[in-house]
């Protein structure tokens, strides 16, 4: 699997090897394909796991991951390390990173851990890893729709650019409660001020069983009615490495605290992907 340096942050990323086949989706799997999109997707990225050694029940004090290099890395093992990387995405204080072309803003908890990372095979506005190891995965894409005003319709563009993963991944989707926030896209000034609209969270627990990884994740993302005809998705997944408990915790962080404050600094789409 080859990887693919950011010049501009010496970061990399697990990459797609290959693209995935585009195979017809039963009507009844309609409903999953954001969901597994963005499993298929940043799950793959976070990388192949090896042996981990459960701490689901075991106290664990926080602490960030080492320094991140910046150089190529195929996942990480769970055991202490994960769980105190866990519990700093927990409790860390956030900050906001900006992506290349200063048009989205997201927090991130401990965000002088998180490398901006690039994906082959799935281009994105933005990616972040949390620490060499993939602790936690960030990325934000862009769909675009006639009408993103409409109702779910975002949702439903990332259900359509979603799809092709579907069968080339073996997901196993587990949803749990939904959430959702009132938010207000970026206006230019003297216009008149557009009432916020409902955005919905989706969180899930995902476990993959592929020939090259099995691994479960605990995930969560937002579709934001963003620019004109355009939409941004915003998905985390973390690994559980054998620390489920923890892994749904940190997602549950983003959902509650992270997604309805992310912010559009531009009224226009950026047009660059990476």
């Amino acid at each position: 699997m080859a990887e693919r340096p950011d010049p501009s942050n010496t970061s990399t990323s697990m990459a797609i090897a290959h693209t995935p086949p585009r195979l017809p989706l039963p009507p009844s799997l309609l409903l999953h394909a954001a969901t597994a999109g963005v499993i298929a997707a940043l799950a793959f990225v976070v990388g192949c796991s090896g042996a981990t050694t459960s701490t689901a029940n075991l106290p664990v004090a926080a602490a960030p991951p080492p320094h991140d290099d910046g150089k190529p890395a195929e996942g990480g093992t769970g055991g202490s390390s994960h769980a105190a990387a866990l519990e700093q995405l927990k409790v860390a204080a956030a900050e906001g990173r900006v992506d290349k072309q200063s048009s989205v803003r997201v927090l991130l908890p401990d965000a002088p851990h998180w490398m901006r990372v690039k994906f082959w095979g799935v281009p994105s506005l933005v990616g972040f890893r949390y620490g060499k190891d993939h602790h936690a995965i960030v990325a934000a894409f862009v769909t675009h729709v006639d009408d993103n005003a409409a109702p779910a319709a975002c949702t439903k563009s990332f259900e359509a650019y979603a799809t092709p993963w579907i069968d080339a991944f073996e997901v196993d989707l587990a949803h749990d409660a939904p959430s959702a926030f009132m938010w207000r896209a970026k206006q230019e000034r003297g216009t008149p001020q557009e009432p916020p609209m409902l955005v919905d969270v989706d969180s899930i627990f995902a476990k993959t069983a592929t020939l090259a990884q099995r691994e479960s994740y605990a995930a969560a993302y937002a579709a934001y009615p963003a620019w004109k005809g355009a939409c941004l998705i915003v998905g985390v997944a973390v690994p559980s490495r054998d620390d489920e408990p923890r892994a749904r915790e940190v997602r549950d962080r983003f959902a509650k605290e992270i997604l309805p404050k992310v912010e559009v600094l531009t009224v226009d789409e950026p047009k660059e992907r990476f």
